[in-house]
């Protein structure tokens, strides 16, 4: 045997381990490609995300209702109705919080917007949510902060605007249409038609903040029975003197003239502003003869007397406190006709004297004389 056949020999002892070890490394070889092939195409169904596709936004934007109270942004939600049940719901609520009626027009005195557009998620929130920032915390407790959304008090107070409606049955005074004539003595007087008063319903309307009274004034008079006028016929025969004269009325209250007729705050003041420091209720006299064509309330004059004197003469006795005299009566100079008072327009007790000559307003110092 030579050399040569030593390794052959070799090889054919061991052939049986040659034969394993080489099955097992073509069978690991197999099993690195199936499972690098079958890696490749996991990873092919994996979408790559960058990393500015997976960042979110944290101002993301939603289409909404945003809640503005007096330019004040509140907080968002997701509808109109929303909205509004959340207002009305806050509103009854403090109607009932003041003791307001319900039977009014109750309304807030603020200016409320509900403005469609986007807004940021974080601005949004529910019914209940806006309820809160309007300060009803609960079914009994109302507060009067207002917040917005993030909590924040907002320089905003919410008030309560409420109208009434109302019908009273009221008096329409009748008014005295005098005519005089030289046919009969002065002072004498016939009533030619009887004056009647009417009657009607007068509307009015009244307006409260927060159920305090601010405004009050008349919608409507609905006369249903028509007033009718006094007519009177009046004397003015007085033998050659005329009742009225210039110069020769007597004072009608002798007091302090504290204010004359003339330009006065702005405008002009009609007639002699009369006083003294102890004055209410002090009695007040017809300045001349003459016939009481009003005893009455007389708008800003508040209590007052009318006299007629003839020939066109006429004076006037305002803020009186009560009346001496009624419509018809005829009086002398220094006849009581009623009482210093503080009535009407009036800042303190005083008696307010007008002339009128054919209803032009004149200086009373022609008629009578205070030094």
């Amino acid at each position: 045997m030579t050399d040569n056949s030593k390794p052959l020999s070799i090889i054919k002892k061991y052939r049986i381990s040659i034969i394993a070890i080489l099955a097992f490394a073509v069978a690991f070889g197999c099993v690195l490609a199936f499972a690098g092939s079958k890696g490749e195409d996991e990873m092919s169904s994996i979408e790559v995300v960058s990393s500015e596709e997976a960042y979110v936004s944290e101002d993301v934007k939603l289409k909404g209702e945003g809640i503005y109270i007096d330019g004040c942004f509140v907080a968002a939600v997701a509808s109109v109705e929303e909205a509004e049940n959340a207002l009305n719901e806050v509103l009854n609520a403090r109607v009932s919080d003041l003791g307001i009626s319900s039977d009014a027009e109750n309304s807030f005195n603020n200016k409320i917007e509900i403005i469609s557009g986007e807004y940021d998620d974080v601005m949004f929130t529910d019914s209940k949510g806006v309820t809160a920032r309007l300060g009803k915390l609960n079914a009994f407790d109302i507060s009067p902060k207002v917040t917005d959304y993030e909590g924040k008090i907002l320089p905003v107070k919410l008030s309560v605007r409420s109208v009434v409606t109302y019908s009273e049955t009221v008096v329409i005074e009748h008014e005295t249409k005098v005519i005089y004539t030289d046919s009969m003595r002065d002072g004498v007087k016939n009533v030619l038609s009887q004056g009647y008063d009417g009657e009607g319903e007068k509307t009015y309307q009244v307006v409260s903040i927060d159920g305090v009274e601010t405004q009050k004034e008349t919608v409507s008079l609905n006369v249903t029975v028509e007033p009718t006028n006094e007519v009177v016929r009046v004397g003015t025969r007085s033998y050659g003197f005329s009742t009225a004269t210039i110069g020769t009325f007597i004072k009608p209250f002798d007091g302090i003239v504290t204010s004359y007729a003339g330009p006065r705050w702005g405008r002009n003041h009609a007639g002699l502003d009369i006083a003294t420091a102890d004055c209410f209720g002090k009695p007040i006299v017809a300045a001349s003869d003459g016939m009481v064509i009003r005893a009455s309330e007389y708008g800003g004059y508040g209590y007052c007397v009318i006299i007629d004197h003839g020939n066109g003469v006429k004076t006037l006795y305002a803020h009186m406190s009560a009346f001496s005299v009624q419509v018809g009566d005829t009086v002398v100079a220094g006849d009581e006709i009623g009482k210093i008072g503080n009535t009407g327009d009036s800042l303190g007790p005083h008696l307010h004297f007008e002339v009128r000559v054919n209803d032009e307003i004149v200086n009373p110092l022609l008629f009578v004389d205070y030094d």
